[in-house]
């Protein structure tokens, strides 16, 4: 299934990417076309999303592993 047929998890993903300050038609543009950090924030997004926590929650955690993952 595709994310925009998931109109909950395609908002949810919306809503972390503009709190992460991404810009979506550039990262799902870079996203189709396997870009690295962007594959790599998607399946942090998806896993968060299946996870059933909150945008707040996911956000935070996102910012959390960002962090680690550039030191």
């Amino acid at each position: 299934m595709e994310i925009e047929e998931d109109q909950q998890h395609y908002q949810f993903t919306l809503d972390i990417l503009k709190a992460l300050h991404l810009e979506s038609t550039s990262f799902f543009d870079d996203l189709m076309n396997d870009a690295p950090y962007e594959v790599q924030v998607y399946k942090w997004i998806d896993k968060l999303y299946k996870q059933n926590k909150s945008i707040d929650e996911a956000i935070e955690l996102i910012h959390r592993v960002r962090r680690f993952f550039i030191l």
